[in-house]
């Protein structure tokens, strides 16, 4: 076998176990917004979060000590700066804002929203940090428009009924947090030129706990007391699962993929994070799925998908 077969096999390998992982964390993740449901039955947004990624902070730590990965410490004030920024967006806006809107509407339409994020990674891509879009991107960012509308005015159009409504908040909060995750998107390709993925997730993870707790401290009221009082066996176990399986090992395990291939490569394995939230919710928590989702979701699905493709229709 010769250097170049050996190169291409390599690299045929590298991109396949990537792959392998990205789908793996990405099926995981698909959980996350049943479970989530269930640690807010015990506990409110903020003290949910705060929880979750504590816990996961010290069993991340764990294992990056175990597997020898160093964590760097940040040197410069311009990488705090970013690692705040990736921290906020990432932990302390995007997952209140997820919680507190799951709240109000269903997991399997918060799953749908929330596949609106790899397209606002393309607008603000070309906005912040001025990328180019291609045509093809300009029309993958029309089919997540139009399928992300059908999606906010579904289930009986109470959206158009009633903007004061609970339903109606849990869009709009849904719909931050999907924008917040873009933001964290970029912020995180920007810094992680600088500072390793192990220790970009590190940090902003322990920083996203500390602005989460003190949030809980000031949004929520006696948050020592829900901890103990309003818990179950059931609120418990999901967030055991929450903090060590869908953060501290699909959080690893994503980082590991994004070393083995490239975003672009394996950014298609996002897609099967809702179908999956969508299937859970519906089989196991009995939740309704309208035709309107269905539509609005396989649409942003298929932008998502052509937003990574090189060239299609004869468009690039």
């Amino acid at each position: 076998m010769n250097q170049t077969t050996t190169a291409e096999a390599k690299s045929y390998f590298n991109f396949s176990s990537g792959f392998l992982l990205a789908i793996v964390a990405n099926i995981l993740w698909g959980t996350t917004f049943l479970a989530s449901k269930y640690t807010l039955q015990a506990w409110g947004p903020f003290t949910s979060a705060a929880l979750r990624f504590g816990i996961a902070t010290v069993c991340l730590l764990v294992i990056l000590k175990a597997l020898k990965k160093k964590i760097e410490m940040p040197e410069t004030t311009n990488q705090w700066i970013g690692l705040l920024i990736i921290a906020t967006s990432a932990f302390g806006v995007l997952y209140p804002m997820q919680l507190a809107g799951l709240k109000f509407i269903p997991s399997s339409l918060s799953a749908a929203i929330m596949l609106i994020s790899p397209l606002a990674v393309l607008g603000l891509s070309r906005t912040v940090l001025k990328e180019k879009l291609s045509p093809l991107k300009y029309v993958a960012l029309i089919f997540g428009v139009v399928g992300g509308t059908i999606i906010l005015s579904s289930t009986n159009n109470r959206l158009s009924i009633d903007l004061n409504s609970d339903f109606f908040m849990g869009l709009i909060l849904t719909l931050a947090a999907a924008v917040s995750l873009a933001v964290s998107a970029i912020a995180t390709r920007k810094y992680s030129k600088e500072i390793s993925s192990a220790s970009i997730t590190f940090w902003t993870m322990a920083i996203g706990f500390v602005e989460l707790t003190l949030a809980a401290f000031f949004f929520e009221e006696n948050v020592m007391a829900t901890i103990t009082t309003n818990s179950n066996t059931l609120s418990w176990l999901s967030l055991s699962f929450l903090a060590f399986v869908c953060s501290s090992f699909c959080f690893y395990i994503w980082n590991h993929a994004l070393s083995k291939a490239s975003p672009q490569e394996i950014a298609s394995s996002m897609h099967i994070k809702t179908p999956t939230a969508v299937l859970i919710g519906v089989f196991i928590a009995g939740e309704e799925l309208t035709s309107k989702v269905i539509i609005g979701t396989t649409l942003v699905m298929f932008g998502v998908w052509l937003s990574q493709q090189k060239k299609i229709w004869g468009l690039q």
